[in-house]
């Protein structure tokens, strides 16, 4: 066996598993590690500003491929950094492996500078943590992680003492085995109580999530046998396209009213990769068909009364070829009525035009420019459901911190989105809170030369907080923001930046941007109107209250 030392060994672990690049800032108990993925020939080391940014990255990465991202921190304040990527990797159920450096052996569980129990620091965000103490258990600790990140679904870690890396094993290389991602299936019969409860419908529908990605014609040719409408949670935008007549839009409170009658008025829904339906939309008399892939999954987040567990490419074609065709002329009346009459609630509200720029505006106008294979990340705020409520799509990818919704999402997923598919256009529309949060990481993007775009929605307020605080009668000066001239700084960071300021100006820097060969920052001063899904939700609130 050939002698290594322990962070080659590692770098070479990685390399088997299919892993390309590695993010983190240098720290001096990272050090050869660091050195040992620069001289790996399949490896690269992304230096970013902060370990916050390192863990969204990885975090995003796994999302958009489906296989193992890495992140890499220092001890201590370096590790602390990283929780926030790492809890929205465990929330989305994303594989991510963090390795982080570790003070000396000897200097465990002392008062030396830098030193945490990161077992227990990290323990509420990752499914599993663990410490390499010698050469021996490189191998062991290291696979176990690895493991169980892919065959779950979840965020793992793995520390390594400073003098640990520079040891030497004779471990072998442990490729990952195929059975890992063996997903379970229910049996025939499971799947035939499944599809006669949706032969029994007359009112049906659909609520497709995440976990349906690249099955969006199957799920069309099912919905279109079935007469059923759509719906989609936000990490499913993007596999239907929105100009489908049986498309009604999103879900919830940033979503769409035609989707929201739509589930209010089926007898029957189908759930098909989604987790996520708030409580206050769900209805109270439809009989509810889950299926998915992961049997946790089935009830997790909303009652069922039907279950069914299996690869949804599988699934959905056999559920598809035993429905029996139906008329239902008098539902698809329904359906596209309401479609219509959203369709109409929102025209004057993409249409808009002025100074600052109307959010739907701006929405409309990114949508007739934007690539029908972009890649769209999103940060979190009053953004995050304008987009919900009126960007259409088509084909578009969409990146987002689903469950755990942290503020600082969009930029660093964009920069490892391009890095993953450098030939994919890449835009990550993001609030001005939000953006603020890993700004610095506009220069990482100069630095790799990732030609990515960051259309910013400028409007002053961390706007969702203010809508709320405005219409519970608070006082919300403290949600106003104090914004550097973006455009400027993104100019400075040696990037490009465009400043608009009413709509008239608005085309020509989104093409000119979008066509750049370098990072561009679109900085669009927008208004900040009441969000209409959060009044409606306030509304009925309150109408429950009384």
């Amino acid at each position: 066996m050939a002698e290594k030392k322990v962070a080659d060994f590692v770098v070479q672990q990685l390399a088997a598993w299919g892993v390309k690049s590695v993010y983190g800032v240098v720290g001096d108990a990272l050090l050869p590690f660091i050195d040992a993925v620069s001289k790996h020939p399949d490896l690269t080391f992304f230096s970013v500003k902060h370990e916050t940014t390192a863990a969204f990255m990885a975090s995003a990465e796994a999302k958009l491929l489906g296989r193992l991202g890495v992140c890499a921190a220092t001890s201590g304040p370096g590790i602390a950094n990283l929780l926030n990527g790492l809890a929205d990797a465990k929330s989305d159920q994303a594989p991510v492996l963090a390795i982080t450096g570790q003070v000396d052996s000897f200097n465990v569980s002392t008062n030396y500078k830098q030193y945490i129990n990161q077992s227990r620091l990290l323990s509420p965000v990752v499914s599993f943590s663990g410490i390499v103490t010698s050469q021996e258990s490189c191998n062991d600790v290291l696979s176990k992680a690895m493991r169980s990140a892919v065959a779950r679904g979840t965020a793992v870690h793995v520390g390594f003492p400073r003098d640990v890396w520079s040891m030497v094993t004779e471990e072998e290389i442990r490729p990952p085995e195929p059975y890992l991602s063996t997903k379970p299936m229910s049996p025939p019969d499971v799947i035939a109580k499944a599809v006669e409860i949706l032969n029994a419908a007359e009112r049906p529908g659909i609520l497709v999530g995440r976990g349906a990605k690249n099955q969006g014609d199957t799920i069309l040719s099912l919905a279109e046998k079935w007469a059923a409408g759509l719906c989609y949670t936000m990490g499913a935008k993007g596999i239907l396209p929105g100009d489908h007549h049986l498309v009604l839009g999103g879900l919830g409170e940033g979503g769409s009213a035609a989707s929201t009658t739509m589930l209010f008025e089926a007898d029957t829904i189908l759930i098909a990769g989604a987790t996520w339906w708030p409580t206050s939309y769900t209805p109270p008399v439809a009989k509810i068909i889950q299926i998915d892939v992961a049997p946790e999954n089935i009830g997790r987040n909303m009652p069922v009364n039907y279950g069914v567990v299996g690869d949804l490419a599988v699934l959905l074609q056999k559920i598809t070829g035993r429905l029996a065709e139906k008329k239902r002329e008098q539902w698809l009346d329904r359906l596209h009525s309401v479609k219509k009459n959203w369709l109409t609630t929102i025209a004057p509200e993409i249409s808009a035009e002025g100074s600052p720029v109307p959010p739907g505006y701006l929405l409309k106008t990114l949508e007739d420019f934007i690539k029908e294979d972009a890649i769209i990340t999103l940060d979190t705020g009053d953004h995050t459901v304008w987009f919900n409520r009126l960007f259409s799509g088509s084909k578009q990818e969409v990146l987002f911190s689903g469950k755990w919704r942290s503020m600082g999402f969009g930029l660093p997923a964009a920069l490892s989105a391009k890095i993953a598919k450098p030939d994919r256009q890449v835009v990550a529309l993001v609030g001005d809170g939000g953006l603020a949060q890993t700004l610095a990481e506009f220069s990482t993007a100069v630095r790799y030369n990732l030609p990515i775009t960051v259309v910013v929605m400028n409007n002053g307020y961390l706007a969702m907080e203010k809508d709320r605080m405005q219409l519970a009668g608070m006082n919300y000066e403290a949600t106003s923001l104090t914004n550097p001239d973006f455009a400027k700084y993104a100019d400075l960071c040696g990037g490009k930046g465009f400043r608009v300021e009413s709509t008239t100006e608005l085309a020509d820097a989104l093409q000119a941007a979008l066509d750049g060969s370098g990072p561009t920052l679109v900085d669009v001063l927008t208004a900040a109107p009441l969000f209409p899904g959060i009044v409606d939700h306030f509304h009925r609130k309150q109408t429950q209250m009384n």
